[in-house]
C-alpha cells in the first residue's frame, strides 16, 4: 500500500536531486503539486536533518546527491557474477562491472584470476572520477552524450590517460566523445596513470539506455603479440556482453 506522505517527500527530494538550483516554498509546492503547508513540513524536516540548506532569501538548496539506478534483477546480477568469473579465468586478469553513479565510475563487482600477477586497487565499491580519459571514462562519457557532459562536468579539467596527464581542450573532448563508438570495445595499450589498462564495452537495455560497463583490467606491460592479445580480450568482452544483453532484453520483454 502506497504511503501518500512518503510519496510527497520523495517528490521533494527528487526535485532537489535534479540540480543545484535554489527553490522557494512556493516553487516546491507548484512543481511537486503539493500544498504549501505540506511542502513547509517536508522542507523543515530535511533542513533539520542536514539534507537542505536555507539561504538568506528564504530559498533552499540541496546538501545531498541522489541518483536513481536502473533496477537489475537478482537473476541478472547472478549471471553477471558468473560471467565476470569466466572473463577472469579466460583472460587470467580481472573482470569488472563498472557503473556510473553521481558522475563517477563505480565498481559494482570485480573478479580476479588466481593467476593474476598484479593486484588492482579497484574493488567492489571503489569510486573514481571520470576526468582521466582512459577507455572506461571515454566510453561512459560518450554514453552520457556531449550535452550532459557539458552541463555536469568542468570541461576544462579533463586530461589524457597515462603518465603525461596532458590536458584536453573542450573542443578536443567533444570530438573524442562524439567519435567514440558505443558498440565497440574501447582500450588503451599504454594504460592509465596508475599503470593499468582496461578493455571496456558498454551494455545497453532494449531501449538503448546505457546500463553499465564490462571491463578486463590488467597491468599495462608489454605482451608478445599485441594484436593477438587485443583480439582475445575483445572477443571475450563481445561474447560476454552478447549473453548479458540477451538476458537483460528478454527480462524487459516479459
Amino acid at each position: 500500500m502506497t504511503s501518500e506522505p512518503v510519496r510527497k517527500t520523495i517528490k521533494v527530494i527528487e526535485l532537489f536531486a535534479m540540480n543545484d538550483k535554489a527553490e522557494t516554498l512556493a516553487s516546491i509546492s507548484r512543481k511537486c503539486d503539493i500544498p504549501r503547508a505540506t511542502a513547509s513540513r517536508i522542507v523543515t524536516t530535511l533542513e533539520q536533518e542536514g539534507y537542505l540548506r536555507r539561504c538568506k532569501n528564504k530559498s533552499y538548496v540541496r546538501n545531498f546527491y541522489l541518483q536513481k539506478k536502473m533496477s537489475l534483477s537478482e537473476e541478472y546480477l547472478s549471471i553477471l557474477e558468473q560471467i565476470l568469473e569466466d572473463i577472469a579465468e579466460k583472460s587470467e586478469q580481472s573482470g569488472e562491472a563498472i557503473f556510473i553513479e553521481n558522475s563517477q565510475l563505480y565498481w559494482l563487482s570485480k573478479k580476479e584470476s588466481k593467476n593474476v600477477a598484479f593486484r588492482l586497487k579497484a574493488h567492489a565499491g571503489f569510486r573514481r572520477p571520470l576526468y582521466e580519459l582512459d577507455a572506461p571514462s571515454r566510453l561512459g562519457l560518450a554514453a552520457m552524450g556531449w550535452e550532459t557532459v557539458r552541463k555536469q562536468f568542468d570541461t576544462s579539467a579533463f586530461f589524457e590517460a597515462g603518465k603525461s596527464r596532458n590536458s584536453v581542450s573542450k573542443s578536443t573532448l567533444k570530438e573524442q566523445l562524439q567519435t567514440t563508438s558505443l558498440t565497440d570495445v574501447q582500450y588503451d595499450i599504454e594504460g592509465n596513470i596508475r599503470g593499468i589498462r582496461r578493455f571496456s564495452k558498454a551494455i545497453f537495455d532494449k531501449n538503448g539506455q546505457f546500463v553499465h560497463l564490462l571491463c578486463i583490467a590488467e597491468a599495462a606491460i608489454s605482451v608478445h603479440d599485441v594484436h593477438e592479445h587485443i583480439e582475445k580480450n575483445k572477443n571475450l568482452l563481445n561474447q560476454a556482453v552478447k549473453k548479458l544483453s540477451a538476458f537483460l532484453h528478454s527480462e524487459q520483454n516479459q
